[in-house]
Formats: structure tokens, sequence, C-alpha cells
């Protein structure tokens, strides 16, 4: 039986024999190793020619193994089923370093049975279809790109549709469009098509450094690189190139006036050849490239100028907007629309004028026409209405765009939001208004306090022993210099509160003993102008937690504000009440009332009502701005009410209560300071060198029954200290702004000194801003006091100090 089988594929080899000279391929496989029996000369040329006869497939043609053939042919011995395919793809590598070429095959795996019917071998037959395969691949890549380039907007996207369908038809590893640079050198790349894996080469790249065929490219020559490694034009730079997967690559150029200014480039990680029909294809691809690339680029140019006018015109913080020369708006960016909320086109033509306020309509349009019929620029300022409904001031401007010939085209314009600017200038304006009022009001407080003493000063001179006389020009004298004090104080008070630089000593207090002691100071004033004052107290304490003498200064200063703006016999009505934890100071009357205009402002700083001839007690409205600060650092708040000019006015405080225990409430009920400790005789020094102020405060003192020796300056006193029999005093009072030697370096040194360091130094002096008094303590001062001096404070001080060394000694 066997020798029948082998007679049997004997002579189907002869058959087979027959087909030496055929175009086809085929080849006889024996046994279920596939073990070549016969190949054709087709089938090596198909294999690259590899000595196979007599050795198994898998053996011998790994590749063919691992495309997976082998499995098929394993199938059909197996199986008896022959296999067919049309158009197959086989990889075929004539060598273990030989380049891989892709061909195309038809094929059959036909089962060879012996008379048993069993299988014994497998004939393989088919023809190699590459260039029908490959003609077709390429006639359907031009296909492709013809279609691709019909929705492509951009040369960036061409050139990486162009470098896509090439790297997949012809299996590249890179493909791409990039545009040359005018020196010819440098390819500009915006993105490129790479293989899985491949990285891109985007950007900048200068072709030199790849070797020396750009000459070629400027020539209008394709560069075709089989081998990196062995051609001369890139084996300098083999290695670089291999690594970026360009072992082998074509470059294409495209020419323009016999210059070159694109090229379409195709990369392979490996060795390859390069068919004519690559090249063709590559020509193709490069040609509808430029052409879509050069259709699209006056396109793109004109986008791309309409693309920047529109972004920078949204970009801008200003309402753009553009009219035809007749003056139809057909134009606004996206600003005007966000402004106005209106809908897109909906303000076009001569509907945007419905956007102006009433009162700006006629006015912007009487402009707006002479602009159009001069061609002067246009420039007003009106009220825009906003998407909100408001109406904001706007700064609205337009130019106009001429031709060559000077003939107007378009006008372009701009609304720039002024509106904090306008506010901003009107409060600036009122602020100046204020601040001239105030310097008019302050010169008027002044000057009524002055003349008064400017008067009694004369008729002292002119009445010399006059006791009697001289008695009353004292306590006029006393009196307006404490008025004069006062209107000092109230602005250093409302500078240091405003500005939080107060310290405040807050305890548990009890408020009707706050209200009552702000009643015992305004008194005199509500006597005076023959006011009824009436006080309403709850039957219970109600206790916060303050600073007695500041609340104390808010309430007196409210009514105050009350007394001078109420005309005489008129009515004060002072409230304390509890709501919501809240304990609410209330102060009403029926004066002159409050302006609607001015009521918002009425605690700013510098604000006043009209200020009329036979207004005397004006004020230097300091007063409320002082309130507010004070009731803000208590955690409280203020406000303002009135129904109008001669309506009367009320004003509120509002500050949080708290919980006290009943011994803690009696206490803060009856919490009074301690009176002054009687003074004793006392050797007091003091300099000062305003001889006038020096005089009469040692005059002050020497009434007391102290002794006071005067000096002009610092080195005065010092000098007394050299002589030979000092007689240091208990007491030093100092000016500070001293001529040479100031009063903090004299206060230091009499501490150094043995004799004094002991004293009592006690700072009197025009400077009374919070460093003021953190200087004069770091120098050694034990008081800081402010001028004009205030005996009354100044004798506590010195008849604590007397009674203390007194107990001492």
């Amino acid at each position: 039986m066997a020798d029948t089988d082998d007679q049997d594929y004997q002579s189907r080899r002869q058959f087979a024999e027959l087909f030496q000279e055929a175009p086809m391929f085929m080849a006889l496989l024996r046994g279920p190793e596939h073990r070549f029996e016969f190949v054709n000369p087709g089938y090596l040329r198909l294999i690259g020619h590899r000595a196979v006869l007599g050795h198994p497939m898998a053996e011998v043609l790994g590749d063919v193994a691992a495309q997976g053939y082998v499995d098929m042919l394993d199938q059909v011995y197996r199986t008896g089923a022959p296999i067919t395919a049309t158009g197959a793809r086989y990889a075929m590598q004539a060598g273990p370093d030989a380049p891989v070429l892709d061909r195309y095959i038809d094929y059959v795996f036909q089962p060879v049975r012996a008379r048993d019917g069993q299988v014994g071998g497998v004939l393989v037959l088919g023809s190699d279809v590459t260039d029908r395969v490959q003609s077709e691949i390429r006639r359907d890549a031009l296909a492709r790109l013809t279609d691709a380039l019909r929705d492509l907007r951009s040369p960036e996207e061409i050139g990486l549709c162009a470098g896509r369908i090439l790297g997949e038809t012809l299996g590249a590893s890179r493909a791409g469009f990039g545009v040359v640079g005018a020196a010819g050198d440098t390819l500009h790349i915006e993105r490129d098509w790479c293989a899985e894996g491949v990285e891109s080469m985007a950007g900048a790249l200068d072709l030199r450094q790849f070797g020396g065929f750009i000459d070629e490219l400027r020539r209008g020559m394709p560069v075709l690189v089989r081998d990196v490694h062995l051609d001369a034009r890139t084996a300098a730079s083999a290695d670089a190139l291999a690594a970026l997967g360009a072992a082998a690559f074509v470059n294409v150029p495209v020419l323009e006036d016999e210059q070159l200014v694109a090229m379409v480039f195709l990369n392979a990680a490996a060795p390859r050849d390069w068919s004519p029909q690559d090249l063709a294809l590559m020509r193709e691809v490069a040609e509808r490239a430029h052409t879509a690339s050069s259709r699209l680029r006056s396109d793109v140019a004109l986008a791309a100028s309409e693309a920047m006018f529109r972004t920078i015109a949204n970009a801008m913080p200003q309402m753009v907007w553009s009219t035809l020369p007749d003056g139809y708006h057909d134009y606004y960016n996206e600003r005007w629309y966000e402004f106005t909320g209106m809908v897109p086109g909906s303000t076009d033509g001569v509907h945007w004028a419905g956007m102006f306020h009433p009162e700006d309509r006629e006015p912007a349009w009487a402009a707006w026409r002479h602009s159009l019929a001069t061609g002067e620029a246009y420039e007003i300022q009106y009220r825009l209405r906003e998407r909100c409904g408001d109406y904001r001031w706007v700064l609205g401007r337009a130019m106009p765009v001429r031709d060559e010939d000077g003939v107007i085209v378009r006008w372009m314009g701009t609304c720039t939001d002024i509106h904090d600017q306008k506010l901003a200038e009107n409060a600036l304006r009122m602020a100046n208004q204020r601040k001239d009022d105030f310097l008019a009001m302050l010169a008027h407080e002044l000057r009524n306090p002055l003349a008064p003493i400017s008067t009694a000063a004369q008729v002292l001179r002119l009445r010399q022993g006059d006791p009697a006389y001289a008695q009353r020009a004292g306590e006029i004298i006393e009196r307006q210099v404490r008025h004069m004090t006062e209107l000092v104080d109230d602005l250093l008070d409302v500078s240091r509160v405003t500005r939080g630089l107060v310290q405040m000593e807050r305890a548990p207090l009890e408020l009707r003993a706050v209200l009552d002691a702000a009643v015992e100071q305004v008194r005199p004033l509500v006597e005076a102008r023959h006011h009824d004052l009436d006080v309403v107290l709850p039957a219970g304490p109600v206790h916060v937690d303050g600073d007695r003498t500041r609340l104390v200064q808010a309430v007196s200063n409210l009514l105050n504000n009350a007394a001078k703006y109420t005309q005489q016999h008129g009515s004060v009505r002072l409230g304390l009440a509890v709501h919501g934890g809240q304990a609410v100071i209330s102060v009403q009357d029926n004066g002159s009332g409050i302006a609607p205009a001015l009521l918002p402002q009425v605690f700013d700083l510098f604000t006043q009502g009209e200020r009329t001839p036979d207004r005397a007690q004006g004020g230097l409205g300091v007063g409320l701005t002082l309130v507010k600060s004070i009731a803000q650092l208590h955690g409280g708040a203020v406000s303002a009410d009135s129904r109008g000019q001669g309506q009367g006015s009320t004003f509120t405080m509002s500050l949080p209560t708290i919980a006290m225990p009943a011994d803690a409430a009696a206490g803060a009920c009856s919490g009074q300071a301690a009176p002054a400790a009687a003074a004793r005789p006392l050797r007091i020094a003091v300099v000062d060198d305003n001889r006038d102020a020096g005089a009469s405060l040692a005059a002050a003192l020497e009434a007391q029954g102290h002794a006071v020796a005067l000096f002009d300056d610092a080195e005065a006193l010092l000098a007394a200290h050299a002589a030979p029999a000092p007689q240091p005093c208990e007491v030093y009072i100092l000016d500070i702004g001293l001529p040479r030697i100031d009063g903090y370096e004299l206060a230091r040194r009499l501490r150094q000194s043995p004799a004094s360091r002991g004293a009592l130094l006690v700072a009197l002096t025009g400077y009374g801003q919070a460093h003021d008094f953190t200087l004069s303590k770091g120098a050694g001062f034990d008081h800081h006091l402010v001028k004009p001096a205030n005996l009354d404070q100044l004798g506590r001080i010195l008849g604590e100090h007397g009674a203390g060394t007194a107990h001492a000694a």
C-alpha cells in the first residue's frame, strides 16, 4: 500500500513539474509537517529564493508561520477542506536583515489525497496580485483624500489628513505635510501622523541636521532614502534618524515660482525599498494637498483677520459697535449684549437709541447726526440701560474709517462704562464742598470764641485795677478757651476713634447712669435754648459692656446735635428701651429735620446741614461721625430718620446688652470716680519756650500754693541742675516742642539723673495723636496732657502725687 501511495504522489509531482514556467506560484507539501517536496520558480520569487526543499515550512519560513499560514495548512491537512483567499497580505522578508516587503496574493490550499482517500499533503497554488491590489489601494487612498479635502477648513487639517492617508496606505511610521521657511532650510510642521509608539516631530526642524539632501529638494527633486545607514547623504546622522523612526524615508518637494515652499514626507521605521508606485502616490498626494492648502490660504487669512477683529473687540472691556457710512448699526461685540441683555440683532439699525435714558436720548441723537453730517469724531456722555433695568453712565465715542480717497466707508465706535468714575467725581465734588463748608464753619467756630477773648484782653488793659472786671474777664477767657479746646479735642478724637487708635476701657455699665451723665453735660445748652427735655427710661437696669466715657460722649453728642438744630422752646426726647437683646437709645427732636439728599451721608465726616447766618451752634460736622465709630467699636450701630426739613429728626443707637448678677449690677450702677486728693505744696519746674504759656501756667500753680521755677528751654533747666547747690524739684511739667533739646530727650536725661530720677514727669504739649502718647511714655513721662492745660485734671494729678509722697515720707 505504501508503494502505491508513493507512486500516486510521484505522479502528482510529475504533474506539478509541468507548472515550472507558469506565472503563478505552486508548492507541494507532504505530511503533517508540511515538508516541501516541490516549489516552482514563482513560489521561490514569492519567498525570496530561500532554500526550502526537503524542509518543513515552519522550520524554514518563520515569517510565513508567524502570519498564520501554517495554522491554515494544519486545518486543511486535518479536515481535508480546501482554503481559498483573494488579495491576502503576505509580508515577505528575504533574509533576517532584509527589508520587509508587503505582497498581496490570491491562493488556494488544496488537500492532496491518497487512493484510500486520506490526506497526504497540501498543494499550494496561487498568483501574486500585489500590483493590482496596491493600485486599488492607491486609488482608494486618493479617493478618500479627495472626499476629506471637501470638509477640511485649515492647512493644518489638510496636512494631517494627507499624512494619515499616506502613512496608513504605505505602512509608514510617520507621514505629514510641512511648510518650508523663507530661508529654505527650516521645515515647519503643525501636526504629523504617527504610527503607534512613534513620537511626533511637530515643530520647526532644521533639515540640514539630517543630511545633505536639502539642495535636491530646492531643485524640485524628490529624495528617496532606502537605508539611512547606507545612503551617503544621511550616513552622518543615521543613528539620530533611526531613533526617530526614520530608518528610511521619502521627501517630495512642493515648489512655487521655482522656490521650495512645502514638502510631503514619509518615514519608515526599518530600511525599505520604495517603489515607483509609492513615489507616484506621494507626488499625487503632495499636489492635491498643496492645491487644497493654497485654495484655503486666502479664506483662512480672511477668516483669521475677521476672527482677530472679533477677538480683540470681544476682549475689550468697552462695548464695541460699528455702522455703515449712513450710520446704520450692523455690528456689536459680546460686551454690548452682556451689558444690555438684548438679543443679538435686536439693536441693529436705529433701535440702539431705545437703550438711552429718556433725558439723554435727544442730545445723543443730535451729536450723532452732527458727526454723520460733518465726519467729525463722535463723543458724548449718556446713561445707558443695562440688563437689570438700571441706567449707568457711559462714554460714547466713534471715529470714521476712510478709504484711500478719504471717503467714509464705516464708523467704528465704543461705549465705555464710566459710572463708577462719574459717581466718584460726584463724591469728590461733594467732599470738596463738605471740606469748604467745614473750613468755613471752623473759621466761624474759632472766631466766635476769639472775639470775646480779644475784647476781654483789650478791656483789661483799659480797666487796670478793676478786680471785679478782671474776674469777669478771666471767666470769659476761660469759657472761650474751653470751647476752643473742645473743638480741637473733637477733631483729634474723631481722627483717633475712626482709625481705631483708641483703646476702649470697657467694663459692665448701667446705661441709665450713662444717660444721666450725658444729660448733665448738655443741660446748659438745653436750658439756654429753653428746650423741653423729656427723658424716658425703663423701670429696671440695662447693662452693656462698654467704655463709660465714650458712651457718655456719644449720647451727649446726639443730645447736643438735637439741641443745636432745634429752634428755641422746642422739645427733645431721650429714650432708652430694650428690644431683642439690644439696648436702644433714641434722641428725637422737633427741629429743622434732615433733607432727604443729606440723610444717607449724615454720619459721614464733616457732613453738616445747611449753614445759615443765625445758626450760632453749628459745630464742625464731626459729632455724628464720632457717634457712629463709638457705636461700632461697642458692637452696635446707629441710624437716622427724618421726614424732611422742618419735620424734626430721630437718631437711634443700639448696643448689645449683657446679663449682670445683682451684686455686680449694683457695683456697675454706683461706680464713680474717686474724688481727687487734696494737693500739698510741691516744688514744680515748668519748661516751655512759649513764655506767655509758661508764665500763665506758673501763675496758676503758684495760686494753688506751689513753688514754681520757670525755664524757657532744656538747657536752662539742665544748667540749674548743674549749679553748685542744685535744688531738684518734685514735679517737672515739660513742653515737647522745645528748641535744640526736645521734651523727650529732656525727660530721658531727668530719669538718668539721681536727683530727679523719682520725680513726677508731666508732658504738656500740643501734640495729641496716639503715637505722641506712646513716645512720651517711652521717654519716661508719667502723664501726657494736651494743651491748653486742664487745671482741674492737672490739679488731680498733683494732688495724687503729693498725697502719695507725703504718705511715703
